[in-house]
C-alpha cells in the first residue's frame, strides 16, 4: 500500500487509500504501538466490497507526533482530527473499524458525529480495560525493551510472541537511530494522559460517549485477551443495547495478524445487515 498524506492542523497525518467506486466507505484505525498496515491482511477480504480507507494515527506510523497530550492527544482533539479527515477524504457516512486505541477513538468519534457513522466495530476494544488488562499492558511496557540492538533483536522479540509479527514489526514499526540501535515508531505523549485524574476523566468520557452512538454496534472480543471482561462488558451493553458481541473463541488482542480472515468475515457479516 502506498501512503498519501493531509494536514490537519499542525499535524501532517499519513493514510492508505483501496479505492472501490460505488462502494460503501469504510475507515480502520489501528492499536497502539502499530500502525496501518496492521489491517494489510484484512484488507484482501474486505476491498472487494468496500472502499476503504486507513490512517495512521497521530504519533504512530507515518503520522507527525503531538506536541503534548493535552494539545494533541485528548479524546476531544483526535475527534477534531478525524471529522477534519472525514471532510477532506471520505466526504460521506461511512463504516468505522477500530482495534483496541483506534476503537477506542471510533467510540469517541461516532458518539460526537452521529450522523456521521453508518457501524461501528470494535476489534478488543472497550472505553475502559480490565483490572487484569491495564497490570498485564504495565506488565508489557516494563518488559518492552529501551531498544532494540539490531533486526535480529526486533525479529527474535516479537516473533517470540507470534510467528511473523517480528518482520511486520521491523518493516513498519520500528525506526533505526544515528547509533545503528532500533526505537519503535510511536509518541510515548500518547500512552495516557499525566494525571490520573486526566486518566479518569478520559476514560468516563468514554464511556459517556458510546451511550450517543446510533449506529450498530459490533463488539469483537478476543477471547484470550484481558482487555474485555464480563463486567465491562456488560456496562458496555448497558450503554449501547443495540450492541452485538462476538466471542472469538481462542484469540488474543493480536488477532488482527493471527486471525484476519476470521476478523474480516465477522466484520463482513455484520456490515452487510447494516
Amino acid at each position: 500500500m502506498d501512503s498519501k498524506n493531509i494536514q490537519i492542523g499542525d499535524t501532517r497525518y499519513a493514510y492508505y487509500e483501496l479505492p472501490n467506486p460505488g462502494k460503501a466507505k469504510m475507515l480502520l484505525l489501528h492499536g497502539m504501538l502499530v500502525e496501518s498496515h496492521c489491517f494489510e491482511a484484512m484488507t484482501e477480504d474486505l476491498k472487494a466490497n468496500y472502499h476503504l480507507v486507513l490512517l495512521d494515527l497521530k504519533g504512530h506510523g507515518k503520522s507527525d507526533n503531538g506536541r503534548s497530550y493535552d494539545a494533541d492527544y485528548t479524546n476531544d482533539a483526535i475527534a477534531a482530527d478525524l471529522l477534519a479527515f472525514q471532510q477532506a477524504v471520505i466526504q460521506e457516512p461511512f463504516h468505522l473499524v477500530g482495534y483496541s486505541l483506534g476503537g477506542q477513538y471510533s467510540l469517541k468519534f461516532a458518539g460526537t458525529h452521529p450522523e456521521l457513522v453508518k457501524s461501528v466495530t470494535l476489534i478488543d476494544s472497550a472505553p475502559a480495560l480490565s483490572t487484569k488488562g491495564v497490570f498485564l499492558l504495565l506488565y508489557a511496557l516494563f518488559t518492552m525493551p529501551k531498544f532494540f540492538r539490531n533486526e535480529e533483536h526486533v525479529l527474535r522479540f516479537y516473533n517470540k510472541r507470534l510467528k511473523g509479527l517480528g518482520d511486520y514489526m521491523l518493516k513498519h514499526c520500528v525506526t533505526k537511530v544515528p547509533d545503528g540501535h532500533y526505537l519503535l515508531r510511536y509518541d510515548k505523549k500518547n500512552l495516557a494522559p499525566n494525571t490520573l485524574a486526566k486518566s479518569a476523566l478520559r476514560t468516563k468520557d468514554l464511556w459517556e460517549s458510546s451511550k450517543n452512538i446510533k449506529a450498530p454496534v459490533l463488539i469483537l472480543r478476543a477471547g484470550k485477551s484481558a482487555i474485555i471482561d464480563n463486567k465491562i462488558e456488560r456496562t458496555m451493553k448497558a450503554n449501547m443495547p443495540h450492541a452485538q458481541v462476538v466471542l472469538m473463541k481462542n484469540m488474543g488482542h493480536e488477532l488482527v495478524f493471527s486471525k484476519p480472515k476470521e476478523v474480516s468475515e465477522q466484520i463482513e457479516a455484520f456490515v452487510s445487515r447494516c
